[in-house]
């Protein structure tokens, strides 16, 4: 199971997005962090200036209005009472208590007795007041807010008396600040499209010169690549249309001079036929047009390959189907046997005439070699497969892809009473890859060669 995209684009856009995703976590963790500590400071810091300031009015007013001023000062989040005992807690040294500790020290007279210890609910004695209407108050805090709901912090008054104060954190606090975490989200939304367009930008050059290199292979007349983009596109672009030049020159240039020595050939053979003709003795006069007629052949061969290598007939919708059984009814003119097994489930875009004459010279082939021959079509989505059965010898292993050489022959002549002139299988192979497939050949399982044909859809 692969679990990395293939394509480039896909493996691109997977580590940015990876990389943007950690960076932007780590982000969100410290702003939270540190929003943290700001709003307990804060919090802290007002707590801690409002007790001194209590304090300091209870030590200078008599025992008995303290009562009256404590009950005009109990308000929430802050409750005050005088009723709650001493606890004499030490003060927790984790969390977030000893920054309070140090305000409540630093604001309140020297000296002065302090206990201070972290509540899971306010004080029952002080009857806090129920929860104003909104989110309920366990709703989305911090982790380390989770059981830190109130504080009780006990003052001893200059007199000995215990004025307790239970501190409730604000909401702000303890919530978590939704519309901040929209807000990074929708920059990690935005920064990852961006992403994935600038990838997609940088690897869609690629894709096009990929698609335009197997094209090549199907027509090397094709359009050339328009040269845009960014300098190195450009110069890629540029790179690969003047490969192409160079290619469609050689091969027509070699085609040229072929066609040329194979067309001139043609008159003095013409012309030794005609001097045959007038010998007189019958037996020479049949050796003489005999070789004659093997040069002429392989002249017709050379034409027909050089025909293969550069295909210039149009791209259109062909009835395979209908193909095979038009050569076989031309093989059964001749006394062939062909057979053909599967069918095809729609129209190939190929070249008819080309195609023809791949087909025939493997049917030929077969023919030739095994006597008979059975086609087997096999068709997909993405390829048309025909493999070409037949019931001969087949070929050692080795020879598998010497016989696709241009005039190999295995057994080592060029009589047309042998097999040929060594061309069919090449000029086969290179209408194949002319339709951007591939021709091989392998020896069958119940023996006999096969000739499997495959073109891509």
């Amino acid at each position: 199971m692969q679990l990395l995209p293939q394509s480039l684009f896909g493996r691109l856009l997977l580590l940015l997005l990876v990389g943007l995703i950690l960076a932007q976590s780590l982000s969100t963790a410290i702003l939270l962090y540190d929003r943290g500590q700001v709003l307990y400071q804060a919090a802290g810091g007002n707590a801690a200036h409002r007790i001194a300031a209590i304090v300091r009015l209870l030590d200078e007013i008599p025992a008995r209005e303290r009562s009256r001023v404590v009950a005009a000062l109990d308000i929430p989040p802050s409750r005050i009472s005088l009723n709650i005992p001493w606890r004499d807690t030490v003060a927790d040294e984790s969390g977030q208590l000893p920054l309070l500790v140090a305000l409540l020290r630093r604001h309140l007279p020297p000296d002065r007795p302090l206990s201070i210890e972290v509540e899971d609910a306010a004080a029952p004695e002080l009857a806090p007041e129920p929860p104003t209407p909104g989110p309920p108050y366990r709703h989305g805090r911090y982790p380390q807010w989770e059981n830190f709901k109130a504080v009780l912090i006990q003052v001893q008054l200059q007199d000995g008396t215990v004025v307790s104060f239970s501190h409730r954190l604000p909401d702000e606090v303890l919530e978590w600040p939704y519309r901040l975490l929209l807000i990074l989200l929708v920059l990690l939304v935005s920064v990852g499209v961006l992403a994935a367009l600038a990838v997609r930008g940088l690897t869609r050059p690629l894709a096009l010169l990929a698609k335009a290199a197997v094209e090549l292979g199907r027509d090397i007349q094709r359009p050339p690549l328009p040269e845009r983009g960014p300098l190195e596109v450009r110069r890629a672009a540029r790179a690969f249309n003047t490969m192409q030049t160079r290619l469609a020159r050689y091969i027509q240039d070699r085609s040229r001079v072929l066609t040329a020595v194979s067309h001139d050939l043609k008159t003095p053979l013409t012309r030794l036929r005609l001097r045959a003709e007038l010998l007189e003795e019958p037996g020479l006069r049949e050796k003489f047009q005999a070789d004659l007629d093997d040069m002429e052949a392989m002249v017709q061969a050379t034409l027909d390959y050089m025909r293969g290598i550069e295909v210039r007939e149009p791209l259109v919708a062909v009835d395979i189907d209908a193909l095979l059984e038009s050569l076989q009814e031309d093989a059964g003119a001749t006394g062939g046997e062909v057979g053909i097994r599967g069918k095809v489930q729609a129209p190939f875009q190929g070249r008819p005439l080309v195609l023809k004459r791949c087909l025939t010279n493997l049917l030929d082939n077969a023919l030739h070699y095994g006597k008979r021959a059975l086609i087997q079509v096999e068709d997909s989505a993405d390829c048309l497969r025909l493999v070409i059965a037949d019931a001969g010898p087949g070929i050692p292993e080795a020879e598998l892809e010497k016989v696709f050489e241009p005039f190999y022959r295995l057994e080592g002549s060029r009589s047309k009473n042998t097999g040929g002139t060594g061309l069919g299988l090449g000029i086969a192979r290179n209408i194949a890859r002319a339709h951007g497939g591939e021709l091989t050949l392998r020896n069958g399982a119940q023996g006999g060669l096969e000739a499997v044909l495959e073109l891509p859809r």
